[in-house]
């Protein structure tokens, strides 16, 4: 009979992903999911079984990972609990940006982990922090796209209303929600013809009421609803405003910039200060590069047409790269698992 060693995760904060709903694509759409069901179908071939941190308060675990921390809210009071009464089998995985969940960042709390991987290059000691790349899905490579009638330039983007407690922290950079308020407005003024909003949380409130002035919830006539395939709708633009959540600081680059690749988009990137150390620069516009959206928009309608197709083969180039493709896509995520977090208990050979 197999003895299988259990390992509790902690999916983040978003209830959809808890009773393993995160290893199980019918009941979960969260882009990642692909990821960890195929991670959770290799580690069971290593006898390991990993399950959501819900489903496993009965079980001894010999391992405990924190996709995140959890927030300190009464509801997250066991979880709370294991973390401080398990910190010689706890492993935290720094996902999300500071000014999202501050706390991720606060070291005293990092003495209840017994290893913390982030993806600030700056903070990589490997001793007590080491390097992760957030986990980006393979699906969609390779897949056939257009190539003609391509609309001009679009941004894809969820309308958060974040507060700024991060900024009490030094030395994490800079956040670009503000900017893609900034951008939109001034594309939807001087091309509103050819300028296209996706995603979640825009125009939820009417105008000049009291949740506006709160939360600075606006109407934009380039919005154009939510999205159900991400890469499928990519495909129709030549251009995407690629914006993280935050810049100035190096290593933090996101599915942003890969959906783009998968789609044959050429991106408009603003994020990672060391993106080009990451990701040759002939296959992104930076926007760094450019004082003003003036001088972006006059770069993008005066780019030759040979220019434009250089982008798009070094994009392809790019994506054959198996070295490239082993890094940054699933592949990866699963090796840092098997190599690195699970030989800590010694089973991960």
């Amino acid at each position: 009979m197999t003895s299988f060693k259990y390992v509790s995760i902690f999916p983040g904060n978003d209830k959809t992903y808890l009773k393993n709903a995160m290893f199980n694509i019918r009941k979960n759409k969260g882009v990642e999911i692909p990821i960890y069901v195929n991670l959770k179908n290799l580690l069971k071939t290593k006898n390991v079984q990993i399950n959501t941190v819900d489903t496993m308060k009965n079980k001894i675990t010999y391992m405990n990972i924190y996709k995140d921390l959890p927030y300190p809210v009464l509801s997250n009071f066991y979880i709370w609990k294991k973390i401080f009464t398990n910190r010689a089998k706890n492993i935290l995985l720094c996902s999300e940006p500071p000014m999202v969940l501050p706390f991720n960042y606060m070291k005293f709390i990092h003495y209840f982990f017994v290893k913390v991987y982030t993806w600030n290059d700056d903070l990589v000691d490997n001793k007590k922090y080491f390097k992760f790349r957030l986990p980006v899905s393979i699906l969609g490579i390779g897949k056939p796209m257009k190539f003609k009638n391509k609309k001009f330039l679009v941004m894809i983007n969820s309308n958060k209303v974040i507060f700024y407690p991060f900024k009490l922290l030094s030395g994490f950079g800079k956040e670009l929600y503000s900017e893609r308020i900034k951008a939109i407005e001034f594309f939807e003024k001087y091309i509103p013809d050819r300028f296209f909003l996706y995603g979640m949380g825009w125009n939820q409130a009417k105008r000049n009421n009291i949740k506006e002035l709160m939360f600075g919830f606006k109407k934009y006539t380039s919005y154009h609803g939510k999205v159900d395939d991400k890469i499928e709708l990519l495909s129709n633009f030549r251009y995407c405003l690629c914006f993280e959540n935050l810049t100035d600081v190096p290593g933090f680059i996101t599915e942003k910039i890969f959906d783009c690749f998968k789609a044959k988009c050429v991106p408009v990137y603003w994020g990672a200060s060391d993106i080009e150390k990451h990701i040759p620069k002939n296959c992104f516009i930076d926007f760094r590069d450019f004082k003003s959206y003036r001088k972006l928009l006059n770069y993008l309608d005066l780019m030759p047409e040979s220019k434009y197709n250089s982008y798009i083969k070094n994009i392809e180039t790019l994506l054959s790269d198996k070295r490239f493709i082993n890094t940054w896509f699933e592949k990866g995520y699963a090796d840092l698992f098997l190599r690195d977090i699970l030989e800590v208990v010694n089973y991960g050979k």
